[in-house]
């Protein structure tokens, strides 16, 4: 494949960027050039919100436009960072599709109510991993990172801890969807993201795995990202 930008991993606000690292691995291994910036490492803790592609901005500076790879929320996040970096394409891994432009809070709203249902009296959420019932433990793939207790544990080492108020902020998100894009579905969740991804004509791949794909099965996950870059690639030369 000739067409080899360098990828910009960015990872779900919930989870730490080691979440990332199997994928980048596998990516490197095949000759990519990938970046895992770790913005909570860099800050000390998690940004707001509306703050985290400035801090991701900071954390990126490359002599060509790299294609953004976000996964979850981080959505969200690459399409805002595409505004404030050159970039020459974006991919989207098991989240949701954000609107073309305006303000935009983390999740929907239905989202953002389980999360609120979550926190104690002080406002303050447990862990990501601890969210939810066993059917959603196993749709997310924590049950089947929890077959390996020190991956288990190094995974919840990485999670910030946030509080409920985090998920009231918003992005006022500039247009983006001029930029070439595709689409990873990995998880039951995002059945109707892949589906609006195939309405737009996107390069699309569904994946019948769990949310936590990228952590658990990156072989495969590294493998899709690839089949959308070289798609991307056919877009770009079409423009």
């Amino acid at each position: 494949m000739s067409f080899r930008p360098d990828l910009v991993l960015v990872t779900g606000p919930m989870v730490g960027a080691s979440s990332w690292r199997p994928t980048a691995d596998r990516l490197r291994a095949s000759g990519w050039r990938v970046h895992v910036p770790d913005v909570i490492a860099a800050s000390g803790t998690l940004p707001p919100w509306s703050e985290l592609s400035v801090h991701y901005a900071r954390l990126v500076s490359l002599e060509a436009a790299p294609i953004l790879v976000g996964h979850s929320l981080a959505t969200v996040v690459i399409a805002d960072l595409a505004a404030r970096m050159p970039v020459c394409g974006l991919i989207m891994v098991d989240g949701e599709i954000p609107p073309a432009s305006g303000r935009v809070a983390p999740g929907s709203d239905s989202f953002r109510k389980f999360v609120a249902d979550h926190a104690d009296r002080d406002g303050r959420l447990p862990p990501w991993s601890d969210w939810g019932d066993h059917r959603r433990r196993s749709l997310l793939g924590i049950d089947e990172l929890a077959r390996d207790a020190d991956a288990l544990a190094a995974f919840e080492r990485d999670q910030p801890r946030a509080s409920v108020t985090w998920f009231d902020e918003k992005i006022d998100l500039a247009p983006w969807t001029h930029i070439a894009s595709g689409f990873i579905q990995t998880s039951a969740f995002f059945d109707h993201a892949a589906d609006e991804a195939a309405r737009r004509g996107w390069p699309l791949v569904r994946i019948k795995g769990t949310h936590l794909h990228p952590t658990l099965q990156p072989d495969e996950t590294a493998a899709a990202i690839e089949v959308i870059c070289a798609r991307l690639a056919g877009s770009n030369t079409r423009h």
